[in-house]
């Protein structure tokens, strides 16, 4: 993403308010000087606003506690294939998400809160800013894209909340005296505002191939826009009959090819590791770059997932029940190995991984690794392989980008909207599309709606595990308390856990909540 270097700047300048009460407060400010009412004076500045706007997507703007750690802890504990690594348990912050004993005051929860209301306070001062830019500031084509990127990053921020946190407060204007202190909106509320400014970005934005890398384009405001549909279609408060058929119609276009070009890439690996970055499957991807003078857009993400024996921070292991879950079907793949997107997702003891002749295990084996890292070979343990480039040691801040939205997923998401409205012949084939491609497995032999639904709950496990989609599959789908039990998390109740609660610090700022 270009205009990285201005970030500090223009965030300075977009969160930059005065007020003040006593007049030793009050100083002469320079006509020079930019603020948040005079910076808009370009194309130039609206993509610098618009950068900032980017830039705590996913909470990585407050980046120690928000990306590295706060985002993975949240999202990836909560999965009930996941447990805590070795290091896990020298952090009670982190145990207790995994543990669901968490309270509304825990940290994460308010700099997650906080990353993406700040987002939304950047992306509504695009939106309002730019639009009152007048022709010989910006031109119309300009004035578009900015304004239809900065719309589907407020609905992405708003989106994100709302899969989080139990409810949540719509900002959809400028931050002032008058809109500081607002209600929660209601669920059906905030799905409404979401798909509005999902449909309204997609209506604005152009496609992949005339779009710089890295930012929204028209696909990925469809793609999220049917996302939306399919987790509002599993939440009770605000679920319609037409929401399924809703998704099909958003991702239609993206499969027909209409709003730009999409596939599946074949090699899955390549997905995750670093070395086949914004590809063909890419639809929506965090951008990061290598960590140098000028860039602080950086990650280590690898690191909280890599295991000690691979020189990680050993933050997260696998159980040992999802390696049964991606055996289910044997060893029928083409290659004469089980379905190949359990050797992209995890690492195990298996021959696969003790092959000598092949060292698949970060250029080593399992048993040798492990050997030296614990004295014994690990046997019932399973480490996460996504994320990871190809390294043998922890190469400290890294430029790995991070897919957020891929056509693997839509394709999963349209057979799945498919198959809920009837349409089931149609869903088959794009199940066994992703099959063949990423898990050289055989097409699938479910045929009835019951059958290919719970395939396509297979096929979720086996396409997106450690995506961030787990826990949030499970909760629309209704199976949280019964895969949690399974999976022995007693901690965890559905009426209690399914969402986050109002983080303490916006009760006690915001005064229409704290009354």
């Amino acid at each position: 993403m270009k205009n990285i270097f201005k970030l500090v700047i223009v965030t300075f300048i977009l969160t930059t308010t005065t007020s003040c009460n006593d007049d030793e407060f009050l100083l002469q400010t320079s006509p020079d000087e930019l603020n948040s009412s005079n910076f808009w004076r370009n194309a130039q500045d609206a993509q610098s606003g618009l950068v900032a706007a980017y830039s705590t997507l996913e909470s990585r703007n407050d980046f120690w506690d928000g990306w590295q750690e706060g985002r993975p802890v949240v999202e990836y504990f909560r999965s009930d294939y996941a447990l805590p690594g070795p290091d896990a348990s020298n952090y009670a912050h982190w145990m207790s998400i995994f543990n669901f004993t968490y309270t509304n005051g825990h940290t994460f929860l308010d700099v997650i809160w906080k990353t993406n209301y700040k987002g939304l306070n950047f992306a509504n001062q695009v939106i309002t800013k730019v639009g009152l830019m007048t022709p010989e500031k910006i031109s119309d084509a300009e004035k578009q894209q900015i304004i239809g990127e900065a719309t589907f990053l407020r609905a992405y921020y708003h989106f994100k909340l709302l899969t989080l946190y139990e409810q949540i407060v719509l900002r959809m204007d400028l931050i002032s005296a008058e809109t500081l202190d607002k209600p929660l909106a209601t669920r059906p509320e905030a799905w409404e505002a979401i798909i509005s400014d999902f449909k309204n970005a997609a209506e604005m934005l152009k496609t992949k191939e005339n779009t710089e890398v890295g930012r929204a384009t028209k696909a990925a405001a469809l793609a999220y826009l049917g996302k939306a549909y399919m987790h509002k279609a599993g939440d009770p408060s605000s679920a319609e009959a037409s929401d399924f058929q809703n998704a099909v119609t958003a991702f239609k276009p993206i499969v027909e090819g209409t709003v730009g070009t999409y596939d599946l890439e074949p090699d899955y690996l390549s997905l995750f590791n670093g070395e086949n970055e914004n590809n063909i499957e890419s639809i929506f991807e965090l951008q990061f770059k290598e960590r140098d003078a000028n860039s602080t857009n950086y990650t280590r993400l690898h690191a909280f997932v890599g295991d000690w024996s691979i020189g990680g921070w050993g933050g997260i292991e696998a159980t040992m029940s999802v390696v049964d879950v991606m055996k289910s079907e044997g060893k029928i793949a083409s290659n004469g190995l089980y379905d190949n997107r359990l050797y992209g997702s995890l690492f195990f003891k298996d021959p696969f991984y003790n092959d000598t002749n092949t060292n698949q295990m970060h250029g080593s084996t399992w048993d040798k690794l492990m050997m030296n890292t614990y004295k014994d070979t690990h046997d019932n343990h399973v480490y996460f392989r996504k994320w990871l480039p190809n390294y043998d040691k922890d190469q400290g801040y890294i430029g790995l980008n991070v897919v957020l939205m891929r056509y693997a997923d839509v394709l999963l998401m349209y057979a799945e909207a498919l198959n809920e409205t009837g349409a089931t012949a149609q869903a088959i084939p794009l199940i066994n599309k992703v099959r063949e491609v990423h898990g050289y497995m055989p097409p699938i032999t479910a045929t009835s709606q019951a059958d290919v639904k719970k395939q396509i709950i297979h096929e979720r496990t086996m396409e997106l595990t450690l995506e961030s989609v787990r826990f949030f599959d499970l909760r629309r789908w209704g199976m949280l308390d019964q895969a949690m039990q399974a999976a022995g998390r007693t901690g965890f109740n559905a009426a209690t856990h399914s969402y986050f609660p109002i983080p303490l610090s916006e009760i006690q700022t915001n005064g229409a909540l704290n009354q």
